[in-house]
């Protein structure tokens, strides 16, 4: 998808495997980057799955984010995920937290920054 798309990412277009975000800062200018991006997937013959698709919405979840024209904010499943952890009993499962609270470290207010050891 990178390749196909190439000449619209980091312009209207985030690729992440199969998903297609596009984003845009009108809905006149959506509904071009739409079309764009639909023409260029059927000279490849690539087909979307309808079933999977949104159009036109002003927020989305996107891997545990929340993307709007607000910003990008944690998805509150994956707040609630983390505040509901068991608590870890092994080093693997400290190691396995510690990631995932790292992730999301940048949304946390005030949080120190990270120290590598």
């Amino acid at each position: 998808m990178n390749h196909v798309l190439h000449e619209f990412l980091g312009k209207f277009v985030v690729v992440y495997f199969d998903d297609i975000l596009i984003y845009s800062s009108s809905l006149d200018l959506h509904l071009s980057h739409v079309k764009s991006m639909f023409s260029v997937l059927q000279r490849e013959q690539l087909y979307a799955n309808m079933d999977k698709c949104v159009f036109c919405s002003e927020s989305l979840k996107f891997l545990g984010f929340i993307v709007s024209a607000q910003g990008i904010h944690v998805d509150d499943e994956k707040v609630k995920a983390i505040q509901e952890w068991p608590a870890p009993s092994s080093k693997t499962e400290v190691r396995s937290f510690h990631g995932l609270a790292s992730f999301y470290r940048r949304f946390v207010k005030d949080s120190p920054p990270l120290e590598h050891h």
